[in-house]
């Protein structure tokens, strides 16, 4: 039995895209930019291309900076203009990488280790999907769906702080142990961590009662694997998560003597 044949469309509006879609349900595979490992999943009738679709621009407005599914890591670093956020991005991905990856296939490619993908969930950024009217946050279910779909919308909300920090076993390696945190109001931090492929973590803390060293060992205490053990890994992140948040406070004195 021969496999059937693939049909290639380029969606130029979102109503030719919502038409295709309603003939073709169920077996679309999406062309969405660069990707890590390209491949075709079970047996689609057709491969929409969304190049035409506007998907790689990048808006600022007062409350967000909002980004296309198709912007690519290179994209992002330049419209944060965070220092965090290009360091991650340097041990994310070789340059070839940074100019052609998007958003889309890295978010659905990300694990534990992806340190970008950290620093977003540390700015608590939104994903709109192309099929799904509302916007989610970083999870399992949304890299569930990604399977199937793409991503319409990045929304990080202001402030855009950030600070980040890892160790690996070389200074450009995937990390160990990673930390990302954003300060999002005078006193609420929001932390996100990771270091090993299974395992992300998020949690707040308020640092006039908190400053969140019994929370992070407890997160890396069960996670141990051929890369580093859990009691090193407790330790570290301790000290990461500390830098992180000496450097958001020297910031926030900074902006306001300026």
């Amino acid at each position: 039995m021969t496999e059937p044949e693939l049909t290639y469309a380029r969606s130029f509006s979102w109503g030719e895209l919502e038409r295709l879609q309603r003939e073709f349900a169920g077996c679309i595979m999406y062309q969405t930019g660069g990707d890590y490992h390209a491949k075709v999943k079970g047996n689609p009738a057709i491969l929409i291309d969304l190049q035409e679709l506007d998907l790689d621009q990048v808006e600022f407005a007062d409350d967000a900076i909002t980004l296309g599914g198709l912007v690519n890591l290179k994209q992002l670093g330049d419209a944060l203009e965070s220092g965090e956020m290009q360091e991650a991005i340097s041990i994310e991905a070789g340059v070839n990488l940074r100019n052609s990856l998007s958003l889309t296939n890295y978010v659905k490619s990300s694990n534990g280790r992806s340190v970008v993908q950290l620093c977003l969930n540390a700015m608590e950024t939104e994903y709109r999907l192309g099929g799904d009217e509302g916007v989610q946050a970083y999870s399992p279910a949304l890299k569930a769906k990604l399977a199937d779909d793409f991503i319409k919308e990045i929304r990080i909300p202001h402030p855009i702080s950030l600070a980040f920090a890892s160790v690996g076993r070389s200074p450009k390696d995937q990390p160990v142990v990673a930390v990302a945190a954003s300060r999002r109001s005078d006193d609420r931090f929001h932390i996100a961590c990771g270091g090993a492929e299974a395992m992300w973590a998020e949690f707040d803390i308020t640092y006039s009662d908190d400053d969140g060293q019994a929370t992070i060992r407890h997160l890396f205490s069960g996670v141990s694997d051929e890369w580093a053990g859990a009691e090193y890994r407790q330790e570290v992140a301790a000290v990461l998560l500390s830098r992180c948040l000496q450097k958001l406070w020297r910031d926030s004195y900074s902006e306001e003597e300026l």
